[in-house]
């Protein structure tokens, strides 16, 4: 198990190695505390957690056109009590942008499509990823710009560990659609106040000690010593995510900053399975 993670690290530290002067490289590396990172219903079931996180990326635009781009990105994040869910990822993608006009207040539509790969240090959160977003938005004036989309995520657990016949053993197998909306307004020239609301439909995993009511509700069962000897992963379908994020952008220096923001996910999925996240993070972003 440690030596897959360490060789995803390996990869996820190496991409950012391969840029060049046609490359745009990307840093960041910031602290997240999650409420409720079991995503757990009953309170004794919820574990509170803070991931340490590393992240490298690249993009480039296509020789024949500059609307199309190619890139890779990679992140590692290490968990301060949780140690089993510490994972490394490692992505590629390639995006599209245009714009209907000219000059900066002009409207501007972008889509863009990852797959990655993510090895945690427990095997049942092993997983491959993929994305989709579709993007619209607009610069309204020098200090205002909102955007507006949809996306679509799908998550593989790479390993069946069923462990209750009759139920699937792939509970971090997951997929959802989201519509989302978000706007930045800039207060000076070094600060900027960041807003975004999103709606996901589709599968959750929730992680808990024995419990009967998500038990029938689930679909798919499997242990999840990452959190604990006696928590269980189960997943749900057919859940609704309303998250509200808030924060504030601070630029250092030309190409640095420093990102606060404050979260709340209420999870609703049916037969009184409702949870929240309460999620809090700092970002130092350095974009050379």
């Amino acid at each position: 198990m440690t030596l897959r993670l360490h060789r995803v690290a390996a990869l996820a530290a190496a991409l950012p190695l391969s840029a060049h002067a046609q490359w745009n490289p990307h840093f960041e590396a910031g602290a997240v505390y999650d409420s409720n990172f079991s995503r757990a219903q009953r309170a004794q079931d919820r574990i509170a957690d803070t991931a340490l996180t590393v992240d490298a990326a690249a993009e480039r635009s296509l020789p024949t056109t500059a609307d199309l781009r190619v890139g890779a990105d990679a992140r590692l994040a290490q968990y301060v009590h949780s140690d089993g869910a510490s994972y490394a990822t490692a992505n590629v993608s390639g995006a599209w942008r245009g714009k209907l006009g000219l000059g900066p207040a002009a409207p501007w539509f972008s889509a863009r499509a990852a797959a990655g790969v993510e090895n945690a240090r427990e095997t049942v959160r092993d997983a491959l990823r993929y994305a989709f977003t579709a993007t619209a938005g607009r610069r309204f004036d020098e200090r205002f710009e909102a955007a507006a989309g949809f996306a679509y995520d799908r998550r593989v657990q790479r390993e069946e560990l069923a462990v209750v016949p009759g139920f699937g053993g792939k509970p971090f197998s997951l997929q959802g659609r989201a519509l989302f909306g978000r706007a930045s307004y800039a207060v000076s020239d070094k600060i900027a106040l960041l807003g975004s609301a999103t709606v996901r439909n589709g599968d959750v995993e929730s992680s808990s000690r024995r419990n009967f009511t998500i038990f029938s509700a689930s679909n798919a069962i499997a242990n999840d010593p990452s959190l604990g000897p006696d928590f269980i992963a189960y997943r749900v379908s057919g859940a609704r995510t309303v998250l509200l994020s808030a924060g504030v952008s601070w630029q250092l220096a030309r190409h640095a900053a420093l990102e606060a923001s404050a979260a709340r996910a209420d999870t609703a999925a049916g037969e009184g399975l409702d949870y929240v996240n309460r999620i809090y993070a700092v970002t130092f972003v350095y974009r050379p």
